[in-house]
């Protein structure tokens, strides 16, 4: 102890022969290497200056330090001190939460992120949340030990381009011209109305282990192109693992799309995903998932095995106005035709830029940017070139959370694709207004 106090003698000397900026200097390396989640070392300034303890910016970025780094006990109290001069600081609200949560303070987790929650926090801290809260849910015995949840919603809206067709009158191939005026090649508009519902069920077999099962079904009715009628049914099924601060889930799933009541393909897939926090408002998402399309006996020629592997990384800004939230995601998909069909096989790059923001408690602003590629294997006979394709989606939704079970979303979404084979070549754009209730 006396050596705490010879080192913060000495550090009021220095502050008093040097001025402001000696105070400023620890405070700016310290806050670069916590922004750089070097904890390690930002845990050791912080240290070597405990002159500086009681400083509203240095409680923070050395609580933050400590809890990251394994001193828990310390980082809640210096976070504890922040919070006392600046309650609202949401991001200090949540290290404390994390911190209580890690030495099996779930009363208090609780109680602080819960208070969090109140505010409407951006999607990516509400799900980190929820993740606590769900792991502090499992570990309590006296809570129940299976959790549901059901949605039903409803829509409407309309399409540029149902069946995703090409707005070309005619088509040169390598055996000459045909005319594609009035096909069903050419795009169509149409108004439309759609109906989902699904559900899931989870039941906790552990304290860090639980399994789910779930369903979902979804129907797009168009008003006059009935032929281009939509409807998926999904089934799906697995678990999720939670181990220190990481979160990992695996899922099977099985779907059906049908064509105007008909069906047109089976799915299969298989997913695992990681998810970890890399700083207090940080998360990233390493995923892979296989995948067997079965089509009908008119379309068979196109059954294909397909993997994808991605991450995504998303960051919040829930200390700044609208709780802005940013993120990017990228992928690679590698899909091979069970037919022997080297035209029908492709590779599909695809990154994507989102974000969002809350102009207003109850309001949420997200939008998207995708951007993939489409290249195929093998040279396609009726163009005898080999077929690439560019495309861009952009999504933009507005969310109005009515009250807990209530809500209503505007929802627009343009498509592009330029390919070198002219059929390809379309534009799509679609708004729809959508309703849900869950529970």
């Amino acid at each position: 102890m006396s050596g705490w106090r010879s080192l913060g003698l000495a550090a009021v000397l220095a502050a008093l022969l040097t001025g402001p900026a000696a105070v400023a200097a620890p405070l700016d390396d310290l806050r670069r290497l916590v922004e750089s989640s070097q904890f390690e070392q930002a845990w050791r300034l912080g240290q070597a200056h405990p002159e500086l303890i009681g400083s509203v910016h240095f409680d923070f970025l050395y609580g933050v330090a400590a809890v990251s780094s394994g001193r828990v006990a310390e980082g809640l109290l210096a976070l504890e001190r922040h919070l006392a001069a600046v309650p609202a600081n949401d991001r200090a609200r949540l290290e404390l939460a994390r911190g209580y949560f890690l030495v099996g303070e779930f009363a208090r987790a609780r109680s602080e992120f819960e208070f969090v929650l109140r505010y409407n926090p951006p999607a990516g801290v509400r799900r980190n949340i929820e993740g606590f809260l769900s792991a502090m849910q499992l570990r309590d015995s006296s809570r129940r030990q299976t959790a549901s949840r059901l949605y039903v919603e409803a829509g409407v809206g309309h399409d540029s381009n149902v069946n995703g067709g090409t707005d070309l009158d005619e088509l040169q191939l390598v055996f000459g011209t045909i005319s594609l005026a009035g096909s069903p090649s050419q795009g169509v508009a149409d108004g439309f109305v759609q109906l989902a519902a699904g559900g899931q069920q989870t039941l906790r077999v552990s304290p860090q282990f639980s399994v789910f099962a779930g369903a979902d079904i979804d129907h797009r009715e168009n008003a006059q192109q009935k032929d281009y009628n939509l409807s998926n049914i999904g089934f799906n099924a697995g678990f999720t693992q939670l181990r220190n601060e990481a979160l990992y889930r695996f899922t099977l799933g099985v779907g059906e799309l049908r064509v105007a009541g008909q069906r047109y393909r089976d799915t299969l897939s298989v997913g695992g995903e990681s998810s970890f926090n890399l700083g207090p408002q940080r998360t990233f998402t390493a995923f892979a998932q296989y995948f067997e399309y079965r089509h009908n006996s008119a379309e068979q020629a196109r059954d294909a095995r397909a993997v994808t592997l991605g991450g995504s990384l998303t960051q919040n800004f829930s200390e700044l106005a609208g709780a802005p939230s940013l993120g990017l995601r990228f992928s690679w998909t590698v899909e091979s035709n069970s037919r022997l069909r080297d035209d029908l096989s492709r590779d599909v790059p695809l990154v994507r830029a989102f974000g969002s923001f809350s102009p207003q408690e109850r309001l949420r602003l997200s939008g998207g940017l995708t951007l993939y590629g489409q290249k195929f294997r093998g040279t396609d006979i009726g163009f005898g070139s080999t077929r690439e394709d560019t495309a861009l989606n952009l999504d933009l939704v507005a969310s109005y959370a009515i009250d807990p079970k209530w809500s209503v979303r505007a929802e627009w979404v343009s498509f592009w694709n330029r390919s070198n084979q002219d059929l390809y070549d379309s534009d799509r754009h679609s708004l729809a207004v959508k309703t849900r209730y869950q529970y």
